[in-house]
C-alpha cells in the first residue's frame, strides 16, 4: 500500500513561517495579563492555522472538525441526548487524519513536575514606554489529534475486528454531515458513524476490509509478541509491509485490532505534520513528541509509540528527505528503549539529531536551549489536542498539556472556533 510519500510543496498564498526559538521576543500582552485571554480578545492578530490532512478527509468535515468542538471534552466523547454535542465518535476517529499547525507566542517552556505547568519567562521593558510586557517564544505548535484509544468508542470502535467482516467503502461524493437532531437519534448516528468507519477501514486498508474474527484467527498475537514484532521490524533493514497486514493484536482487555489500520492510521498523521513542517519552515524545525498516555488507555503507550516509530521509519525511507527536520527529540520518561528506535528509524536521515527531549531542556529551570547548529530552526511542540473539545481555549493550566500550553499561549486564537479564515490555509 504506497502511503509513503510526503506532500510537495504549499498553497500559493501560504508564507514560510518566519522566527526563530532560541531567542525571547517580547509580546504585546502586558506584565501581569493572561496571555490567553488577551490574544482571545484580538484573535486576528495572530494568523490563523495551516490545516493539512490527509487527501481522503472531505473538506466539508475539516471545517466542521475545527468549528464545531464543545466548548471543553475532558474524558467525554459524543454525548448522546445532550442535544448540542455535534461531532460523533466517528468523525472524532477522522479527526486524527487533520492537523492544525499554528506559528504562535509561548509565554514559558512546559514541564511537567508533579502535575502539569509552565515555566514563564521575566518581563521585559517595553522600548516605546515604561510598561512591562511579557516575553515569549516563538514557536509552531502542532494541534495533532492523537488516536483516540481513552476508551473504546472511538478508534478502538474503528479497527477492532468483530465476528462478521467489515467491507470498507469510500462516502459518496455527495457526502454531507448528519444534522444535530439527527445525532441524538441513536439508530441514525450508528448508521452515520457505520458509513464514517467503513470509509476509514477502506482508505486504511490494502484489501479494502477488515476481516472477520474466525478468519483470522491463526494470526492473532498478543500484547507482548506485537511489541517485540514492531521493535524487530523498526530495525529490520526494510518494513514487511505483508506482515504487518497480516496482524492482529489481542490486547490486555481482549479486543483484537487490525495492526495494519494501526500502522497506516499513523503513516498518515506523520506524513500530513511532516509535509506541512517542510514546506512551512525552510530555516529548519525542531520536532518535538510527549507521548499520550490518557489516549493510550485501551492500547497502552509503548504499543502506541511503536507504531508511531515503524510509520516515522516507512516514511523516512520511503523516497522522501526531511530536509529541514533539525532534531527529533522524544520525552522518554517512560520508554527508555524508545531513542535507540528511533535511531532505527531515522538512519537515512543522518542529518536529524535524535534526542531525548530533556536534552533541549536543561538546568534546574528547563528552559530551552538550542542543540549547536539549529539556533536559527523553530522549535515545535504539541498539545496533544483533543477531538471533541476547544480544551486549549477553555482548560485551567494544570488540568493537561493541553490546558498548560492553551493558557500560556496565542495558540487559541488562531483555532478560535468563530474566526473567518479558520480553514483558510488548507494543504
Amino acid at each position: 500500500m504506497e502511503t509513503s510519500k510526503l506532500l510537495k510543496g504549499r498553497p500559493a498564498a501560504l508564507k514560510p513561517f518566519s522566527g526563530r526559538s532560541d531567542i525571547l521576543v517580547a509580546s504585546t500582552v502586558p506584565s501581569g495579563l493572561d496571555p490567553r485571554g488577551q490574544y482571545l480578545g484580538n484573535p486576528t492578530s495572530i494568523p490563523a492555522p495551516v490545516i493539512s490532512s490527509s487527501p481522503f478527509i472531505p473538506s466539508i468535515l475539516i471545517e466542521h472538525l475545527m468549528r464545531r468542538k464543545k466548548n471543553s471534552a475532558l474524558a467525554i466523547k459524543f454525548k448522546a441526548l445532550s442535544g448540542t454535542d455535534e461531532i460523533t465518535n466517528m468523525e472524532g476517529a477522522l479527526h486524527t487524519y487533520v492537523t492544525p499547525i499554528c506559528l504562535s507566542f509561548l509565554h514559558g517552556d512546559y514541564r511537567y513536575s508533579a502535575g502539569h505547568r509552565m515555566v514563564r519567562f521575566s518581563d521585559i521593558e517595553a522600548k516605546s514606554d515604561s510598561r512591562k510586557m511579557q516575553q515569549a517564544r516563538q514557536v509552531v505548535i502542532s494541534a495533532s489529534v492523537q488516536p483516540d484509544f481513552e476508551g473504546k468508542q472511538v478508534m478502538l470502535r474503528a479497527c477492532a475486528l468483530r465476528e462478521s467482516a467489515a467491507e470498507g467503502a469510500p462516502l459518496p461524493k455527495s457526502f454531507q454531515i448528519l444534522d444535530v437532531k439527527s445525532k441524538q437519534d441513536d439508530k441514525k448516528r450508528n448508521a452515520y458513524d457505520t458509513a464514517l468507519r467503513a470509509h476509514l477501514i477502506y482508505h486504511l486498508t490494502a484489501n479494502h476490509r477488515l476481516p472477520g474474527l474466525p478468519e483470522v484467527s491463526a494470526r492473532i498475537v498478543d500484547w507482548t509478541a506485537a511489541i517485540k514484532f514492531l521493535a524487530g521490524q523498526i530495525a529490520a533493514s526494510e518494513i514487511d509491509y505483508a506482515g504487518i497486514e497480516r496482524t492482529y493484536i489481542k490486547l490486555p482487555t481482549s479486543a483484537i485490532i487490525s495492526l495494519e489500520m494501526l500502522f497506516n492510521s499513523a503513516v498518515q498523521q506523520l506524513r500530513n505534520e511532516i509535509s506541512a513542517l517542510e514546506a512551512l519552515c525552510p530555516q529548519g524545525y525542531v520536532l518535538t513528541i510527549d507521548p499520550p498516555s490518557i489516549f493510550a488507555q485501551e492500547i497502552g503507550a509503548e504499543l502506541l509509540n511503536r507504531t508511531q516509530f515503524i510509520a516515522l521509519k516507512w516514511l523516512a525511507e520511503g523516497g522522501n528527505i526531511f530536509e529541514n527536520m533539525k532534531v527529533f527529540a522524544f520525552n522518554d520518561y517512560a520508554d527508555h528503549d524508545a531513542v535507540r528506535l528511533i535511531r532505527h528509524a531515522l538512519q537515512k536521515q543522518d542529518h536529524v539529531h535524535v534526542v531525548p527531549k530533556v536534552q533541549l531542556f536543561p538546568g534546574p529551570r528547563g528552559l530551552y536551549q538550542a542543540l549547536p547548529g539549529t539556533e536559527k530552526a523553530l522549535l515545535v511542540v504539541h498539545n496533544n489536542s483533543d477531538a471533541f473539545g476547544q480544551n486549549i481555549e477553555t482548560e485551567w493550566e494544570s488540568g493537561s498539556m493541553d490546558g498548560a500550553i492553551g493558557a500560556n499561549s496565542s495558540a487559541a486564537a488562531s483555532l478560535f472556533r468563530t474566526r473567518e479564515d479558520l480553514v483558510a490555509n488548507l494543504m
